[in-house]
């Protein structure tokens, strides 16, 4: 496709220059240069830059621990089962 673009004049230069250089096209490096672009991560946006809650547990207070480990996790585990099976006997 054809196009039109503006482009300041000593990045124009420069962009010339490297392509006579590579012995390439400078359509040839726009389109590559545009390409990379396009691909290249990005910095996330505000609304991904926070960081993400989880693993999140509420306590019987509403306290709220935003870390946790898998010893924390095992005993809170053991003890919602032991909780349940004494629930399933009727204790």
């Amino acid at each position: 496709m054809k196009t039109t673009l503006e482009i300041p004049s000593p990045l124009f230069k420069r962009v010339k220059a490297h392509a006579v250089m590579e012995g390439l096209k400078l359509k040839d490096v726009v389109a590559s240069a545009l390409s990379a672009y396009l691909i290249r991560p990005r910095p996330p946006s505000k609304r991904e830059a926070r960081p993400c809650p989880f693993p999140l547990v509420r306590g019987k207070v509403g306290s709220l621990m935003k870390q946790m480990n898998n010893e924390t996790i095992a005993q809170l585990q053991e003890k919602d089962d032991l909780e349940r099976h004494r629930r399933s006997f009727g204790r």
